[in-house]
């Protein structure tokens, strides 16, 4: 059997026109969807260090101090939360070829049974080629909306960055301050040491009474336990740290190495303008609303046909012009109620789209003025403590320790000073790493890695 070398070009032919218009209607979408790729590339990058093997137990030996910046860094490199989102990146982004590209086309090859013939040098066959044609325009609007639920998976990546690193952030200052505290009861363990000490000596020679050594010890049992509980939470703060880093979470950390410096901020309306302009989440829910537009025009086109086309060849036909044939079928959508709902579907969506781009940028409203106000508070607080209240309860203790070793003050005063100058250092911590703590999430409502 010898097929016609002619048949098979016109064939092919018959389809290659409606490729290359394909080809026109999609090349603006192409050209964005390129844009896309390689904001993906810049933005899902990873360390060239990071990897397994970045999270084995020797990753932080040997150091003896933790930055906040490295772990910060270790945790986008290493943390399996944010690795699965970027994997789901990908996965959106490989989404638009799918929907963009034709159908394989259909090849069928036939032939006539009865025309067999041994007498005969040719069999009687029919070469048959098809092409579904989607209407112009769908594959385009298709792409669109492809890359705008790519763009949504790209900015849900972002936030998520940013979430954490603020969780990294205050994790590694809530260890701060645990440090700090178990620092603070140890020098409140010494103090209470040195003062049974006295109280002991003053009761022995008959110059004190028993209240004042019963007062100290019980004071120290709850020193002790105040220990227990602050072990308790440095390891659950080390553990919680660990595991954001994506390092097993009963390996050891370095000690912090410090707070870092208080950041400036612009004025409240500058932060809210930068907020609602570059936050993923906001970025988000615009391509949310973009993606409802697509599939809006999407239903609309449904009511127009997607073309078949087709090329055949058939030799049984004794005369050759009757040989090749090219044909074009259409779907007809007649199915009124179905198409009607669709485009109610989609219209609603787009509506739930921008309502919910709307809760968005309350929610963002919100939080701005939340921290804000937060945020000067304890900025306030840290300067009043720094140079007020620290100074003078410390001057108060030396007072009262003073008159007490002079026999002008009794023990109670001297316990109630130094309960107090114990407590300002804690409040003192506390606010300092607050402060910080809501530098952190205001940095992340904005969209900014601070």
């Amino acid at each position: 059997m010898t097929i016609s070398r002619t048949g098979i070009g016109f064939c092919l032919a018959s389809i290659l026109f409606p490729l290359i218009t394909h080809g026109c209607a999609v090349s603006r979408a192409n050209s964005r969807f390129d844009h896309l790729v390689n904001k993906v590339k810049i933005k899902t990058a990873v360390n060239s260090n990071a990897g397994f093997e970045n999270k084995s137990a020797d990753s932080l030996k040997g150091k003896k101090t933790l930055e906040m910046e490295t772990a910060t860094q270790i945790a986008l490199d290493n943390n399996p939360s944010l690795a699965s989102m970027r994997e789901r990146v990908r996965e959106a982004v490989e989404k638009y070829p799918l929907v963009t590209t034709l159908d394989d086309p259909m090849l069928g090859v036939g032939f006539f049974p009865l025309t067999a013939n041994f007498d005969r040098a040719d069999l009687a066959y029919k070469i048959d080629l098809g092409q579904t044609i989607p209407y112009l325009g769908k594959l385009g609007l298709k792409g669109y909306k492809a890359i705008a639920e790519a763009e949504v998976a790209l900015n849900s990546f972002s936030s998520a960055k940013l979430e954490l690193v603020q969780m990294v952030k205050t994790v590694y200052l809530e260890l701060f301050f645990t440090h700090r505290a178990i620092e603070i009861n140890e020098e409140n363990t010494n103090l209470l040491q040195n003062f049974k000490t006295i109280t002991e000596s003053r009761y022995s020679a008959g110059k004190g009474n028993l209240q004042d050594v019963v007062q100290v010890d019980v004071d120290l049992a709850k020193v002790e336990h105040r220990g227990i509980t602050l072990e308790r939470k440095l390891r659950v703060a080390t553990a919680r740290l660990n595991t954001l880093m994506g390092r097993p979470a009963g390996l050891p950390l370095p000690i912090p190495a410090g707070l870092p410096p208080v950041s400036s901020f612009p004025d409240k309306d500058v932060l809210l303008e930068k907020a609602l302009l570059q936050n993923p989440s906001v970025r988000a829910a615009r391509s949310r609303i973009e993606a409802a537009r697509s599939s809006l025009k999407l239903a609309e086109y449904k009511s127009y046909p997607d073309f078949v086309v087709t090329g055949s060849y058939n030799k049984a036909w004794m005369t050759d012009e009757l040989r090749p044939f090219i044909g074009i079928g259409v779907n007809i959508p007649i199915g009124f109620g179905r198409l009607s709902a669709e485009r109610n579907i989609a219209s609603a969506r787009l509506g739930r789209a921008n309502w919910e781009l709307k809760v968005v940028e309350d929610r963002i409203r919100f939080q701005v003025e939340r921290i804000w106000q937060k945020i000067n508070e304890s900025r306030h607080a840290e300067k009043l403590f720094h140079e007020a209240l620290l100074p003078e309860t410390k001057l108060n203790f030396d007072a009262a320790k003073a008159g007490y070793s002079d026999g002008k003050n009794d023990f109670l005063t001297l316990i109630t000073a130094e309960r107090s100058l114990v407590n300002t250092k804690l409040q003192y911590e506390r606010i300092r790493v607050d402060l910080r703590a809501g530098e952190a999430a205001l940095s992340r409502v904005i969209g900014k890695r601070q």
